[in-house]
Parts: structure tokens; C-alpha cells; sequence
């Protein structure tokens, strides 16, 4: 295979139809209390619209499966808090064995702008492997991770973006060169960016048409050295740049 592919799809559908891949990096829909407290049911209505639905227990229940059957070593899923219980019990019932919760501390976050009750600061990272022995390049370190939100970096392009410097981060300390990581819910591709450059091969399925577009794009640009911006005004390759 190419050292990338974008599959526009269900990933219900689409796993069944893949091999065996090294890991699994990926940032699938929240809990229905962090999406309804963000389309206004809740305090933060000044908040814009994810934009998808809220993950449902047979969404959870067919990706825990997948990710069980399909991958090697590390399975690394970001959830809100409020979805590490329910991840957790999905991924180990499908017999995977759940080694950590890390943590995104968020900087430059929004604050809670009703000022009732304190704001969000960070997201959590279910973090899971294969029973069996284990490795990562991070020897003894904590799983905390300080990042500013994605915007900061450079433009935003999905409304649930993580920051490429996050995920540049996760890619080096859990994979090694020319493996494979799959990410069954890749929107805009910021972690098949950190993959290609870090030298590792990616899969990414994307339900959402538009979305599928730009990831596609995003590592088109990536694969020539250069960020989406000067890709799309027709720049010379040019390294180092954000995506």
C-alpha cells in the first residue's frame, strides 16, 4: 500500500475490510453530555455546533470489536471525562486491556463563560493495548500533555480539531518508524499528518464527504513538505511548516 489512504465511509462498514495495523490513534464523537451542553442544552451556548451526532453504545460497542480484532499493540482513544468509564468497560469486553487514562491539558481554552461553575481544562486519552508485553518511547513519563488548542498553530479546518503538536507528540512517544496507525474517525486529518511526518504509514476513514476531502489534501500537501495554505495557493515545497 501507499504510505497513506483517506477511505470516505462508515467505519462500521470500512474496518471488516481491513488487515491487521499497528496501532490505533483516533478521536471519535464525545458523550451526549458534552455535545448537548455545546449545541446550548447546557451553560455554554456561546459555544459553535459540533457539527455530529454524539456517540452512541453500538458505535462504541463495533469500534471496541474492531480495534480488538485489527490491532497490534497500542489503542489510543480521546474521549470527554465523562466517556472514560464507558470506553473503558467497552474496550476491555472486547478484550483489550485498558493500561491508563492520559490527559490533553488544554491551554488558551475557552473559559466557562457563565462563570457559574468551573470551565473545561483538559481532555482525557483512554489509553489501551493488546494483553501481552508492552512498549512505548516515552520510558517513565507521565500520560499529561500540554498543548495549546488547535487555531493556535495554524488554521482551524474541523470544529473538534486536536492540535498537530499533540498529536505529532502521541504518534512519536507511542509508534515507531514505518508502522501502521489507523484512525477510524480522522476528520481532518491531523493525525495522518503527524504520521507522515514521522515517517509512519496511515489509515484514515472519514464519514463526513467534505471532512474526507480535506484530510485528503491536508496529507497530499504534507506528502510534498508543504502546509495546506501553500499547497492550496501553489507554493514550492517548502519543510518544517504547520499543516
Amino acid at each position: 500500500m501507499s504510505a497513506w489512504q483517506v477511505i470516505h465511509g462508515d467505519c462500521r462498514e470500512v474496518l471488516p475490510t481491513l488487515g491487521q495495523v499497528d496501532h490505533v490513534i483516533t478521536d471519535p464523537p464525545y458523550s451526549r453530555f458534552t455535545h448537548d451542553k455545546t449545541r446550548g442544552a447546557g451553560v455554554a451556548v456561546d459555544l459553535e455546533a459540533i457539527g455530529f451526532e454524539a456517540l452512541s453504545d453500538e458505535l462504541q460497542s463495533a469500534c471496541s470489536a474492531a480495534f480488538a480484532a485489527q490491532c497490534r499493540r497500542w489503542c489510543l482513544v480521546w474521549t470527554d471525562a465523562e466517556g472514560i468509564r464507558p470506553w473503558v468497560d467497552s474496550i476491555e469486553g472486547a478484550g483489550l486491556q485498558h493500561i491508563r487514562v492520559g490527559a490533553w491539558v488544554k491551554l488558551s481554552t475557552a473559559p466557562q463563560f457563565s462563570g457559574d461553575r468551573p470551565g473545561t481544562g483538559f481532555e482525557a486519552c483512554v489509553i489501551a493495548h493488546r494483553k501481552g508485553r508492552k512498549r512505548w518511547n516515552g520510558g517513565g513519563h507521565a500520560a499529561v500533555w500540554t498543548h495549546h488548542t488547535a487555531g493556535r498553530e495554524a488554521a482551524k479546518v474541523h470544529t473538534t480539531q486536536k492540535p498537530l503538536s499533540l498529536m505529532l507528540e502521541l504518534v512519536e512517544l507511542f509508534t515507531d518508524p514505518d508502522d501502521l496507525i489507523l484512525d477510524p474517525f480522522c476528520g481532518s486529518g491531523t493525525t495522518g499528518v503527524a504520521c507522515l511526518r514521522l515517517g509512519r504509514r496511515f489509515i484514515g476513514i472519514e464519514k463526513d464527504a467534505t471532512y474526507a476531502a480535506v484530510a485528503r489534501e491536508r496529507l497530499e500537501a504534507e506528502a510534498q513538505g508543504l502546509t495546506l495554505r501553500d499547497a492550496r495557493a501553489g507554493q514550492l515545497p517548502m519543510f518544517g511548516g504547520e499543516s
